[in-house]
């Protein structure tokens, strides 16, 4: 774990990645698709929730506890945005 402040600049650029592509996709195919909205408002209900984890850990006191919290909420971060990439490339291969 480098520090937090690059673990919430890493949430802003992966986040902010997923919502440009949806909304390339969207410019690109012409059209207001659903998914893709639904796409934008779960990354970005994770990406607060995520912040708010990260800005959380003041309470822990344990070194180990505290690298094991970090490394869960990079791991939630990680998983999330491969899902919400997944979900795109699967509309826009149905397109």
């Amino acid at each position: 774990m480098a520090s937090i402040k690059r673990l919430k600049k890493d949430i802003d650029y992966l986040t902010f990645s997923v919502i440009a592509d949806c909304f390339n996709y969207s410019i690109v195919s012409g059209k207001n698709n659903e998914e893709v909205s639904g796409i934008v408002k779960d990354i970005i209900a994770t990406r607060n929730d995520l912040l708010d984890r990260v800005r959380g850990v003041k309470r822990l006191e344990d070194k180990k506890e505290i690298k094991n919290y970090f490394k869960a909420v990079s791991n939630d971060l990680m998983r999330s945005v491969d899902a919400s990439f997944t979900k795109l490339s699967e509309i826009v291969k149905a397109d």
